[in-house]
């Protein structure tokens, strides 16, 4: 395994997922003189939804912007009036002390879509393979991994950095262990360009955005850059909804019946305007994985944000701490030239596994109080580094 300085000097990163994450990870990476190639399954960067509108917080997301150097430009691509934030109950009524004031800590607002944009533009060409669906990852010669994609070539790197989200092909390299469903899904939906302007939900949601919570159901409303609002109804159904149901999501009438159904204790007239939605909707599982779990360091091989500790949006953390996960990882590895990858590695695995764990613990504690979520991880086997058959440990 190669040490720090030959990492640099002619060593090979690859980073498999261009989300958040992992492009920032390969921009910070660039900065600082390696070779990095970024691995993306998507053919494009709009080839699928990218979500709607997040905050960046100062201890965590602005901290990797600030050191992407990229400060000026996501200034001009967030908003900060959008940061207001209210909560009302079933009828549209304030609920006490959730008023405008209650994210003043929050940062600025910016659309998980242009965020990533912001990264990938700031990125060597050609950095990113777009279309490959990455297959397995397996040890090669010489300490380095392999990595096989779907009909595309396979490649090779020194180092493996898996910011491939919730079904992430480097985790299971890594741990046996996978992520658990909540019981809740939320169903975005965009709400109608002709309906919302001048309208009550226009005026309801201000600038920012606004959570209507009552009966452990919400309604999650945000404005988003481009003219949009998107809509999170929480649903609790099965896990592989729509399909373990055969459930049609392009049938516009049969998904908002489901709505009405799930919210039909709700005030009809709240209701109304909630539903008046365009007729594309996407479900979002939520999982979470066990706020202990940890897994045996792998020379050259690692991973961050929902690769390693996928939680829900309850608590708007997921994209900070992916991005602090890749400033915390480009640090380690330009630091000490004569440090093993190897130690670099587990000592940035030890940092985020503990970091990780006070915020999935946090996150699951607001899903029990919004929607009666509980989880139970009291299996004594889970809280132990459990690496797959032929993983390359190191030795404590």
């Amino acid at each position: 395994m190669k040490d720090m300085q030959e990492l640099r000097r002619e060593g090979s990163i690859a980073i498999v997922g261009a989300g958040p994450g992992g492009a920032m990870l390969a921009r910070l990476l660039q900065m600082r003189g390696f070779n990095v190639r970024v691995f993306e399954r998507d053919g494009s960067p709009t080839a699928r939804p990218q979500g709607g509108s997040l905050d960046l917080r100062t201890d965590s997301g602005q901290r990797a912007i600030d050191a992407a150097e990229l400060t000026e430009p996501f200034a001009r691509s967030s908003r900060e009036e959008a940061k207001a934030f209210r909560m009302v109950d079933a009828e549209g009524d304030e609920l006490p002390g959730m008023g405008e004031d209650t994210h003043q800590d929050a940062g600025p607002e910016i659309d998980r879509g242009d965020l990533r944009q912001l990264l990938l533009d700031s990125l060597a060409p050609n950095t990113v393979a777009w279309n490959h669906m990455v297959e397995d990852v397996t040890p090669d010669v010489d300490g380095q991994w392999r990595v096989a994609f779907k009909d595309k070539a396979p490649i090779v790197a020194d180092l493996v950095v898996g910011a491939d989200g919730v079904g992430s092909k480097v985790r299971r390299r890594l741990t046996t262990e996978v992520p658990r469903y909540t019981g809740i899904t939320m169903l975005a939906a965009n709400i109608r360009r002709d309906l919302w302007r001048g309208s009550k939900i226009d005026e309801t949601l201000g600038e920012g955005s606004v959570m209507f919570a009552a009966g452990e159901k919400t309604i999650f409303v945000q404005r988003c850059s481009h003219d949009l609002i998107l809509l999170y109804y929480s649903l609790a159904v099965p896990e592989g909804w729509p399909k373990s149901e055969s459930f049609d999501l392009s049938d516009t009438s049969a998904v908002l019946g489901k709505v009405r159904t799930a919210y039909a204790d709700w005030s009809p007239d709240v209701l109304a305007m909630l539903t008046e939605v365009e007729d594309t909707f996407q479900p979002w599982p939520t999982s979470v994985m066990p706020p202990a779990h940890r897994w045996a360091t792998q020379p050259g091989l690692t991973m961050l944000g929902d690769a390693s500790h996928v939680m829900p949006p309850f608590t708007g953390k997921g994209v900070n701490l992916a991005l602090l996960d890749a400033l915390e990882l480009a640090d380690g590895l330009s630091g000490d030239a004569s440090s093993d990858v190897a130690t670099v590695i587990e000592a940035f695995e030890t940092r985020m596994q503990a970091r990780t764990r006070d915020e999935i613990r946090a996150c699951l504690d607001v899903g029990r109080q919004m929607y009666g979520i509980e989880m139970d991880f009291s299996d004594p086997t889970q809280d132990q580094a459990r690496a797959p058959a032929n993983a390359r440990v190191v030795q404590r």
